[in-house]
């Protein structure tokens, strides 16, 4: 099936669920729509695009079509069916996960935090590939003890290192990070996790310490110490950074740090991801070291360009 077939599938999906519609009229005259639902949470997805009444009332296969455009990021259908293929191939990965707004909502805040969409549609569309594969691994930790194997040694050692290297897939865990699982509710050192592996695909995943019991992985971790990012993370830190402080700088503006002395380019400020915030933070290049943050840092042409 080609993509314009798959995505005219998906628009006549989104109808049928439409018509599942049943309205409701309560005594002070408020109406309210229920849908029994199968492909989209059509009544959760008009909510979440702010449509009226008379949208949800009164809707056609165009109309549907131009939902399905929305959810993927299009401004109206005529866009998305004269996308790139590389921008096709990417709607047609995100329709086939998403099924409420929440799954919109939580792709399009990914989006925004990675910053990776600076970088062109074939750079989203391999993180999306990427995060959407960590998704589905996710799976293994509800597999039956008999499909799982726990790994030792130093094939878990090789899957922890991972995160230690400045490409590792969550963008702000470290091994050495401290982390709270979500699902158990317990704080413990991330080196502490365990590995687990699916017997039949050998798919591995990192999984909570206190697994099988817990059944939270480390995409359900929240990191609880300071943590540097790297990757597409840092560099969307210091772009927000730029625009927080309202400076002048680029990434190749050469900055000093008041508090240590010395001089270096913006761009390899440290980003540090600290405990409840919900936005990482720009220190000086030598943090921990040194602890002057972004707005201890001038333009080194201004203090005359110490070396």
């Amino acid at each position: 099936m080609s993509n314009l077939e798959f995505f005219k599938k998906q628009a006549k999906n989104f109808l049928k669920d439409w018509q599942t519609q049943t309205k409701t009229v309560e005594s002070d005259g408020f109406v309210s729509y229920h849908y029994d639902w199968k492909f989209y949470d059509v009544g959760d997805l008009f909510f979440y695009y702010e449509f009226d009444d008379k949208d949800e009332e009164d809707i056609k296969l165009a109309r549907a079509q131009h939902l399905i455009a929305k959810m993927v990021g299009f401004k109206k259908w005529d866009d998305l069916i004269h996308a790139s293929e590389t921008e096709l191939e990417l709607a047609e990965l995100l329709l086939r996960r998403f099924k409420t707004a929440q799954d919109v909502q939580d792709w399009e805040e990914t989006l925004a935090f990675t910053g990776v969409a600076q970088y062109g549609a074939d750079a989203v569309l391999d993180y999306a590939r990427q995060y959407y594969e960590l998704g589905d691994r996710k799976e293994i930790v509800h597999l039956p003890s008999d499909k799982i194997t726990i790994l030792q040694g130093k094939l878990r050692s090789e899957a922890l290192n991972q995160f230690d290297d400045k490409h590792n897939p969550a963008g702000s865990l470290r091994k050495d990070s401290t982390v709270f699982c979500t699902h158990c509710r317990k704080a413990f050192d991330f080196k502490q996790s365990k590995v687990i592996k699916a017997n039949e695909n050998n798919l591995t995943m990192v999984v909570c310490k206190n697994y099988p019991n817990c059944h939270g992985t480390y995409l359900d971790y929240k990191v609880l110490s300071p943590t540097v990012m790297y990757g597409h993370a840092k560099i969307a830190g210091l772009e927000r950074g730029i625009q927080a402080f309202k400076t002048d700088f680029t990434m190749d503006t050469k900055v000093h740090c008041i508090h240590c002395g010395r001089e270096y380019l913006y761009k390899e400020a440290t980003v540090v991801l600290f405990p409840d915030d919900d936005e990482p933070l720009v220190y000086c290049k030598h943090y921990p070291e040194c602890d002057g943050s972004l707005i201890d840092m001038m333009g080194a042409e201004k203090v005359g360009g110490r070396e």
